[in-house]
């Protein structure tokens, strides 16, 4: 027998019929329970329905699928499925996972990431990105999501593949943004927002390996830039030797 909490509650799993009390009553085929009852599942244990709901489905004669929720995860009550009661990640997905797991889990960019990532790439926000390719209108949840997929490598490769076309037009690459930060550190003055630019493209074709060189740059050559540019040098550095570790 085993118990877990389920907003705030605790709930039993017995782990075979012998354990499960003479006085209750259980279903031996769970497809059919509804909310309240006790199942046996397809493992030999029992445990009670705490959610019964319905999925909508687009195609076909049948346009609901039914589902039921336990203490250890949610299943569709369609034939071929099973219920077992091994504790999920999530008990409330049909795949036992966190919505977060698979995005950070997935290798290939999807059509939606794909489209998030050119929205981004054209200048939007990163949740009206998300609003527009994933047709959603909760924005505290689109925000949420949008922080999560630009955080995914396969993404931020999506949207420098987005941009290449138009960086190589304007002749942007490795060697122009080197070759410009050493002309603003060796012709010096107030040079901070050409310099932050630089920085900033640098992030966007993701020169990890330039990055290091631009660090040693900084190190040996901004010696004489005015206190302001000096610090937001710095700023940028730490910000660079942070993303590289």
């Amino acid at each position: 027998m085993r118990t877990y909490v389920v907003k705030g509650k605790d709930h039993v799993v017995y782990d075979s019929i012998e354990e499960f009390p003479d006085t209750m009553h259980y279903l031996k085929d769970w497809k059919d329970s509804d909310l309240g009852d006790w199942v046996l599942a397809d493992d030999g244990c029992i445990i009670q329905v705490l959610r019964v709901g319905t999925f909508a489905k687009p195609k076909g004669k049948i346009k609901t699928l039914k589902y039921v929720g336990t203490c250890t995860g949610t299943f569709l009550c369609r034939e071929g499925y099973s219920m077992d009661c091994d504790r999920r990640e999530s008990i409330y997905t049909l795949s036992g996972k966190n919505p977060s797991t698979h995005v950070n889990e997935r290798e290939e960019v999807t059509q939606r990431e794909q489209l998030f990532a050119q929205f981004v790439s054209q200048g939007l926000d990163k949740t009206e990105a998300y609003l527009r390719a994933y047709k959603t209108d909760k924005k505290s949840y689109a925000k949420l999501q949008a922080g999560v997929l630009l955080k995914q490598e396969r993404v931020r490769t999506a949207m420098k593949e987005s941009l290449k076309p138009v960086l190589d037009k304007l002749g942007i690459n490795d060697d122009f943004v080197l070759t410009g930060i050493k002309q603003v550190a060796q012709d010096g003055e107030k040079d901070a927002d050409r310099l932050r630019a630089l920085f900033e493209l640098a992030d966007i074709l993701e020169m990890k390996e330039s990055k290091k060189e631009i660090t040693a740059i900084g190190g040996a050559m901004f010696k004489g830039f005015l206190p302001e540019n000096t610090e937001i040098i710095e700023e940028r550095k730490k910000m660079i030797e942070g993303k590289d570790e």
